[in-house]
């Protein structure tokens, strides 16, 4: 293989779009480069007008890890390839991330137009991150809030996440199944995601293990005697037989309680063991087949169902009554199948501490300018209430919030919607965390993302804090997200600008 095509690991940094560059090489030019710049990451909407669940932060701190890491001559490398003008590659092969970054932690439940990262720093090294950060959020985010759909539509039964073939390539298949446990799943069955983010992969047997001894009953029961002789006393001791590759009742459940009363399997098995089905009436043979295996006293055994099950297929198997201990859920988890696109941008909300703004005839565009932060307000009995979106300079509600004064929070659009808050009557908490100062990454808040479990479990315990009402699958109750009142008063102060400034010509234009 010709080594100018492999690919080192600031490849990922340099996974950007053409455009970036040019303005950086224009920001260059024109002495622009150590101008203060912020970025907010955030979205506008989500595919049932609730929440999303974030993921993704990790990767994003390791490419400014891997931008301060790389050195010159490889920066240098890759730039002079793609790079025509020579002083923006002598300036890009020194470049080094030196500012800061905010985030929400991976795990965090969050709402349309809360900034999920925010990167402060010089112009350049802001805008050459774009693409590659929105490639990590964008995937990852889509990912872990489908599992969550998921996951909330078959709790209590517990959720696998085992899309790996469906993924879109290598990097989609390896953080997507750990965006697909924070999201909810208990499981997984990818090994690199296993290797990478120590979360154990799991995984039962195929069709064509049993086509392997042939066609028929005979080969079946070959299949599973055998596959129990060599897994019983492994480190995995899982044992679960998928009995759909002939006839599941007629063939495939029979066989299995035969093998597991001939090898000796039963509720007394210090292990997991149980079947698989993964096609047919889910409903109706699960039902059938618990009926039989527990007739054979085999009580304790479970049933792992599979095909193409989504949080509608599982809501609606609920509803029959169906016999599941596990549903394993591929690509509908895999790539977001009905929402595949998560639609996060990154957007300039200040140049130089002076707040900017993006105007649109879609309302749904207007940005919210400013270096913001997000609270998170609860309520007596514990639950969240509302988040405020607050400027993170000179903002008087986050005053009020922080030190738990009376408190007025209200819809920017309608003033007659509005909350009052009383001291001693809310709580509340800073959702965003600083991980980057100054190019530093604070390594105690970024060694806590490895522990994706750790981030499984923050989101199931603020998931607990979410009102059942808004977690509805199907037009949950909205929840409150709200603008403090100096974020409001700035941004319509710089909408009123513009909108003067369009008055001003129609009328010369006359």
């Amino acid at each position: 293989m010709d080594k100018e095509v492999v690919l080192t690991e600031f490849a990922k940094v340099i996974n950007s779009d053409r455009y970036q560059y040019t303005e950086s090489d224009i920001f260059l030019m024109e002495h622009m480069e150590e101008k203060e710049a912020v970025f907010d990451v955030f979205f506008r909407k989500t595919e049932d007008g609730g929440f999303a669940v974030v993921s993704g932060v990790q990767e994003v701190i390791n490419l400014i890890e891997i931008m301060n890491s790389t050195s010159e001559e490889e920066k240098r490398m890759y730039f002079s390839k793609l790079i025509h003008e020579e002083h923006l590659v002598e300036y890009l092969s020194k470049i080094k991330f030196t500012g800061d970054m905010y985030a929400m932690r991976d795990g965090e439940i969050v709402y349309p137009n809360e900034p999920v990262i925010t990167i402060k720093a010089p112009l350049i090294q802001a805008k050459i991150l774009e693409t590659p950060i929105l490639n990590i959020i964008n995937m990852q985010m889509a990912i872990a809030t489908k599992a969550s759909r998921v996951t909330r539509a078959a709790y209590p039964v517990q959720v696998s996440s085992f899309g790996s073939r469906r993924a879109h390539g290598f990097d989609s298949a390896v953080a997507g199944n750990k965006a697909a446990v924070i999201g909810g799943c208990t499981s997984h069955s990818n090994l690199v995601t296993e290797y990478k983010y120590g979360i154990p992969s799991i995984g039962t047997m195929a069709h064509s293990y049993i086509q392997t001894f042939g066609v028929g009953s005979h080969a079946e029961r070959e299949a599973f005697d055998t596959f129990i002789k060599h897994r019983r006393n492994r480190k995995s001791n899982a044992l679960v037989l998928l009995i759909d590759t002939y006839n599941t009742l007629g063939i495939g459940i029979k066989n299995a309680i035969d093998s597991f009363k001939a090898c000796g399997i039963d509720d007394s098995y210090n292990g997991i063991y149980g079947v698989r089905i993964d096609s047919g009436d889910l409903a109706y043979l699960s039902k059938k087949c618990r009926a039989m295996l527990d007739e054979a006293g085999l009580k304790k055994a479970k049933i792992f169902l599979t095909n193409s099950l989504n949080e509608e297929l599982i809501r609606s198997l609920r509803e029959q009554g169906v016999c599941a201990d596990v549903y394993g859920v591929g690509d509908e988890i895999a790539v977001s199948k009905s929402n595949p696109c998560f639609g996060g941008v990154y957007k300039i909300v200040e140049i130089d501490k002076e707040p900017v703004i993006k105007l649109s005839e879609d309302i749904i565009k207007i940005s919210n300018p400013g270096f913001k932060e997000v609270y998170r307000i609860y309520d007596k009995e514990g639950l969240a209430y509302a988040d405020l979106v607050t400027l993170v300079r000179d903002d008087k509600d986050k005053e009020k919030l922080t030190e738990g004064k009376d408190i007025t929070i209200r819809d920017e659009k309608y003033e007659f919607k509005f909350s009052n808050l009383k001291s001693g009557e809310y709580s509340v908490k800073n959702l965003t965390r600083e991980y980057v100062k100054s190019g530093e990454i604070i390594r105690d808040e970024y060694e806590k993302l490895f522990d994706v479990l750790g981030s499984q479990r923050y989101y199931l315990d603020s998931l607990e804090k979410v009102s059942e009402e808004r977690k509805r699958l199907e037009n949950p109750h909205k929840y409150k997200v709200d603008l403090s009142e100096d974020l409001i008063k700035l941004k319509y102060d710089l909408i009123k600008t513009i909108k003067s400034e369009v008055t001003k010509n129609d009328s010369h234009s006359k």
